[in-house]
């Protein structure tokens, strides 16, 4: 416990009193907590309870603090979810349409669950554009002033975002009191965490928010003291306006520019079998749907992202229990037609490592950009296309292990019992599982490069390809789901040393993606397919 609660600025002589305490219900039982054991020392709802993730902040819990007793059940707890039904409400009398509730939900989460009975593309959540703040909201001072110093769309946002946090007629002042008070991002981490994150294929990140953070300190030095309305900018005014944008921010047009904050919207949580996904971005409004029919009391999940929990520790705090994703999603350079394929990521649950309709579709990709060359390949010269992609895979796989290196503490790190359940202790642990899998990664890729026999290709990836091949794949469509290629919902790279190649979903990318003026309609719903609703 003293390993969790330490380093978020624990006042004196407060980590001895949860440690007393929790010695204290450890011998009377766990129903002895109340609310002044939970909310000591600084503890608040707003730090626990409404971080990223369905269990909120993961380092105000432990074996005898829970996400269950302390916002749950104590009166605090409650009056904190009673405000955010309240904020609902008034949302809804504003213009929102709002299909479901924010309360409990099984597995002591808090989450949106359906209030009534939704069909599938049916709305789930439409949000006014004017409850919306994006880059258009924020001042063109500011924005010009961000310019000058070449900050970041996100930083320009995170600065917008602080300014609105001081201003209490902001029309997110309602939102932003229910908003986390803390994170627990990499912007969050201790100096050692840092570290270990800085020996990852993941540096990238610490770098990019960094110089975000850096950035908006130094326009935020040059605003007039008045904007501020009479308190000085601090680190931590800074350092949270930027963690919101990073962690709840949405981009509807897969660029960081597009990047916007939707009250209602961060209520929903991540699962990889999403049931709402984003709609429609409109002047007037942004829209939600549902991806399947859907029962009252189900709970309303979005995809964040394909990615690994190295990845989600880093971005948001959290990991996913049994995720089945590892690595990082990365695109290798080949044919013009393999573009239209989805990025390359790692599974910890397939012995492929990749899915083959993934690695298929480059195949099949591959095959008809060299048949419009030189005429149809015979069986040969097909395995000869797959060995150049299998061994494509391999070298990015080595590549990514090369950039994994464990740093020299990182077994200091393994004995220390204080941090067996902190965030350092997982960090330990998924750099360790994610080598493992790059090792597995290496060593398939190797094998098969060595198969005689060519690997059955399905028969349905042609036609779509071609399609695009020929030119017919540039006319309008009217779902992306209509497409037939296989989909990925993750942070795809142009390479694998973090330069981006595609804005992701709160999470994730690096730098943004236009696409070339010459891509159709097709071409975009496909790369939408690889994006997550958030960008990073």
């Amino acid at each position: 416990m003293d390993g969790k609660r330490s380093r978020m600025g624990a006042l004196p002589g407060r980590t001895a009193q949860r440690l007393l305490i929790a010695a204290t219900a450890a011998t009377q039982g766990a129903s002895a907590i109340s609310s002044k054991d939970c909310w000591v020392g600084g503890w608040t709802p707003e730090v626990c309870c409404s971080a990223p993730g369905a269990k909120g902040n993961p380092l105000c819990w432990d074996s005898v603090f829970t996400f269950d007793k302390c916002c749950s059940e104590t009166e605090e707890g409650i009056q904190f979810d009673l405000r955010r039904r309240n904020f609902v409400a008034d949302m809804v009398r504003r213009g929102a349409t709002v299909h479901f509730d924010i309360r409990h939900v099984s597995g002591g989460r808090t989450g949106a669950v359906a209030s009534r009975a939704l069909s599938a593309r049916s709305t789930v959540l439409r949000v006014p554009s004017t409850q919306v703040f994006s880059l258009k909201s924020v001042s063109a001072g500011v924005i010009e002033l961000s310019r000058r110093h070449e900050c970041d769309a996100h930083a320009v946002l995170g600065l917008g975002l602080a300014l609105e946090r001081v201003n209490p007629n902001s029309i997110l002042a309602d939102w932003i009191r229910l908003l986390p008070t803390s994170f627990a991002n990499v912007l969050w981490f201790s100096e050692r965490q840092l570290r270990l994150v800085k020996s990852t294929f993941f540096s990238y990140i610490v770098q990019n928010w960094f110089d975000d953070l850096n950035c908006m300190r130094r326009a935020a030095d040059e605003l007039t003291p008045s904007v501020w309305r009479g308190r000085p900018v601090t680190f931590e005014d800074l350092r949270w306006a930027l963690s919101v944008v990073k962690t709840r921010g949405f981009a509807f047009e897969g660029t960081r520019e597009s990047t916007m904050l939707i009250p209602l919207a961060d209520f929903l949580n991540h699962n990889m079998v999403a049931s709402v996904r984003t709609a429609t971005l409109a002047e007037d409004a942004l829209r939600f749907v549902a991806t399947k029919d859907v029962m009252p009391g189900d709970e309303l999940c979005i995809d964040y992202a394909q990615a690994s929990n190295l990845e989600f520790l880093v971005r948001y705090g959290f990991r996913v229990e049994d995720n089945p994703f590892g690595g990082r999603q990365f695109e290798l350079g080949g044919e013009p037609l393999q573009a239209h394929c989805p990025a390359y990521i790692l599974r910890y649950d397939s012995e492929d490592i990749i899915e083959n309709s993934i690695i298929d579709c480059h195949r099949q990709a591959r095959y008809l950009s060299f048949e419009q060359q030189f005429g149809e390949l015979q069986s040969h010269e097909q395995l000869r296309e797959d060995r150049y992609i299998y061994k494509a895979v391999e070298q990015a796989c080595t590549q990514l292990l090369s950039m994994l290196e464990a740093p020299p503490p990182l077994a200091e790190y393994e004995t220390d019992g204080s941090a067996t359940d902190s965030i350092t202790g997982v960090l330990v642990r998924e750099i360790k599982a994610e080598r493992v899998l790059l090792l597995r990664c290496i060593q398939n890729f190797q094998l098969r490069q060595q198969e005689t026999e060519l690997r059955p290709v399905p028969s349905t990836l042609a036609e779509p390809l071609a399609r695009i091949r020929s030119g017919q794949g540039t006319a309008a469509a009217p779902d992306a789901a209509e497409v037939d290629l296989p989909s990925s919902y993750g942070m795809p790279m142009d390479d694998i040393t973090g330069r981006s190649g595609r804005a992701n979903a709160g999470a994730s990318a690096s730098g943004s993606f236009v696409p070339p003026a010459d891509r159709g309609r097709v071409d975009q719903l496909l790369q939408r397919l690889q994006q997550t609703g958030s960008i990073s």
